[in-house]
C-alpha cells in the first residue's frame, strides 16, 4: 500500500513539473507569420503600415492597427521577421487596467517570470521557449510606457 501511495505521489509531482515546464510553449512567430517570414507575406497580411529603417534594421510600422494599440512595428534581419513590438494606447491601459492585460496573458503563453528591471518605475514579465521570447513591459504609473515585444530567439 506505501509503493502504491509513493508511486502516485510521484506521478502526480511529474505531472505538475511537466505542465509547468511545457505552459510556455510558444508560437515560433507573430500573428500566424512564423519568424523568418518575408517582408512581403508580413505587409499583405498586416496592411496600411510604413517601411522604414532604424539603424541598420529594415522595420515596418502600423499607427492604430486596432483599438488597443498605438503602434505596431515589426522588426527584419536579412533572414525575415525576427521581432514585433506592440505599443499599447494609453486610454485601452487604463480602461481594462494592466492586470486584465496581464491576466489574458498569462492565459495565452502561461504564469511567467517577473523581471524587475534597474529601472523602478519599470516592471517586466516574460515568456520564453527555445524559439520565442515574449515580454510585457509597463510602468505603474505612465499606461503610455506599456509594450508587448515578441522576438525570436537565436
Amino acid at each position: 500500500m506505501k509503493i502504491s501511495r509513493a508511486v502516485t505521489i510521484a506521478v502526480a509531482a511529474l505531472l505538475l513539473t511537466a505542465s509547468a515546464v511545457f505552459s510556455a510553449n510558444l508560437f515560433a512567430g507573430y500573428g500566424g507569420l512564423r519568424w523568418g517570414t518575408d517582408i512581403h507575406t508580413v505587409l499583405k497580411t498586416f496592411r496600411n503600415g510604413a517601411l522604414g529603417k532604424i539603424g541598420g534594421q529594415m522595420v515596418y510600422t502600423q499607427r492604430d492597427p486596432d483599438r488597443t494599440a498605438r503602434q505596431r512595428t515589426f522588426g527584419f534581419s536579412s533572414s525575415g521577421l525576427e521581432a514585433v513590438s506592440i505599443t499599447f494606447r494609453a486610454s485601452y491601459v487604463q480602461q481594462v487596467g494592466i492586470e486584465t492585460i496581464l491576466r489574458q496573458l498569462m492565459k495565452n503563453f502561461g504564469e511567467g517570470h517577473l523581471n524587475r528591471s534597474s529601472a523602478p518605475h519599470l516592471i517586466s514579465y516574460f515568456w520564453e521557449d527555445p524559439f520565442t521570447r515574449i515580454t510585457l513591459t509597463f510602468s505603474g504609473t505612465s499606461p503610455d510606457m506599456t509594450v508587448l515585444l515578441f522576438q525570436q530567439k537565436k
